[in-house]
């Protein structure tokens, strides 16, 4: 295993060997740790989080690296000993190696300098508690052995979910959501302790003493998963989800849905960000007081924020959707809503609302009239709310056909304006 760092793109290891032949300079050592190890093991693609432990004093190398690499320091935590480095399309994450002690569940800990292998101790799951120093000569990483204190190369090939002390949950809960997304995304059944710490934790509420910005941030991780769906499946099996976002379970009803998105057979997937169409369809079944807990409870960004208020409008429109008889009363009921609501809408709905919700994406929504604002005031038309219902009628005429081009356009707003003087 002592090829393993020679597996991450030639760009990397560069940044990695100026860290390494660095850090001596002011008596650190640098070490890769975290999920890139553990995915490098299983031959997994490496994204674009990368986290170094550093035995020795991080606030002094944070500056010396970001200089060398010519990268901008996006955050720093001096008491804390971390900072994070942008580095081109890399976000490189330096913790000072550590032990921790926490006062009381679920609050942020108090920190002391440790060797490495104390550091990995106070981690999470021992999948995640892998460590490769980084040595380097003449610009080029050396091979250096995998350090693997607790059994998690191990643990990897029995595809076992392993928390590392009796405490972890209780110390911190946010490491529930962590775990039900590896286990998750890796394939992975806790084992018998761990399985019980989790019914524990959830037993004693440890989640409700996080706080909503801690929850959230884990859901947005959620929703990058490869599978989103599955995370959340699998933590309705956990019996997490009801403490997370109440009314949120896993039903055969949300699992259509999603087939549907994943077959994607009208085209609109590309319509409007997959995340947000994902989080829409996973809260779709939530009560509009449920909904509405979530936007008091959680501060979503802006456009989850809209999909939630949009989603508690829509669903109500269901009937006069299926009961629109032409383009523009559709145009009518569904423009005010954005195209990740509608698009929710259209993978929950049956079949005659998809056929309309997909002809409206596609078609409807994107048309245009051939006439603008300064056409109709060439027209004669006068600034003003006039001009403004003109435009709108003449939107609902194009959409019906009844205009078919600028000539038709034309006439149709000489004829609009002939009526309105009579």
């Amino acid at each position: 295993m002592n090829d393993l760092l020679f597996r991450l793109e030639p760009a990397l290891q560069h940044l990695l060997a100026r860290a390494a032949e660095l850090a001596p300079a002011i008596n650190a050592t640098v070490w890769l740790v975290g999920g890139v190890v553990r995915d490098l093991l299983l031959e997994l693609p490496i994204g674009r989080d990368i986290d170094l432990a550093v035995e020795g004093d991080v606030n002094r190398l944070t500056p010396i690296l970001a200089e060398a690499w010519g990268g901008q320091i996006a955050a720093r935590h001096l008491p804390f000993g971390t900072a994070t480095i942008v580095v081109d399309q890399w976000v490189i994450d330096l913790a000072q190696t550590r032990t921790e002690r926490y006062p009381r569940p679920a609050v942020l800990p108090e920190v002391q300098p440790a060797p490495i292998a104390l550091d990995l101790h106070r981690r999470d799951y021992s999948i995640n508690a892998m460590a490769i120093r980084l040595a380097a000569e003449h610009g080029r990483l050396l091979p250096m052995p995998l350090f693997d204190p607790l059994g998690g190369v191990a643990d990897l090939a029995a595809r076992r979910l392993r928390l590392l002390h009796n405490q972890s949950l209780r110390d911190d809960p946010t490491r529930l959501l962590r775990g039900v997304r590896l286990a998750s995304r890796l394939n992975l059944t806790p084992d018998a302790a761990t399985a019980t710490q989790i019914a524990d934790a959830l037993a004693a509420g440890y989640l409700a003493l996080l706080t909503p910005e801690r929850i959230q941030t884990e859901l947005c991780l959620t929703l990058t998963e490869p599978d989103p769906a599955a995370v959340v499946a699998l933590a309705d099996r956990w019996g997490m989800t009801q403490q997370i976002i109440p009314g949120l379970r896993w039903t055969p009803a949300l699992a259509v849905r999603l087939a549907r998105y994943h077959r994607d057979e009208y085209g609109i997937a590309s319509l409007a960000p997959a995340e947000t169409v994902i989080a829409g369809l996973l809260l779709y079944d939530l009560s509009d007081a449920e909904l509405a807990m979530v936007l008091q409870r959680y501060h979503l960004p802006v456009t989850i924020r809209q999909l939630v208020n949009d989603l508690i409008s829509l669903r109500h429109q269901t009937t006069a959707i299926a009961a629109t008889t032409s383009p523009s009363a559709l145009d009518a009921l569904l423009h005010p809503y954005s195209a990740a609501a509608i698009a929710v809408l259209h993978y929950a709905a049956n079949s005659p609302i998809q056929l309309a919700t997909a002809r409206y994406l596609r078609e409807w929504r994107l048309l245009r009239p051939p006439l603008n604002g300064d056409d109709l005031r060439a027209l004669g038309v006068a600034p003003g709310p006039q001009l403004g219902q003109l435009l709108r009628e003449l939107r609902a005429a194009t959409l019906d056909g009844l205009v078919t081009d600028r000539a038709a356009a034309e006439q149709w707003v000489r004829q609009q304006l002939a009526a309105l003087s009579r």
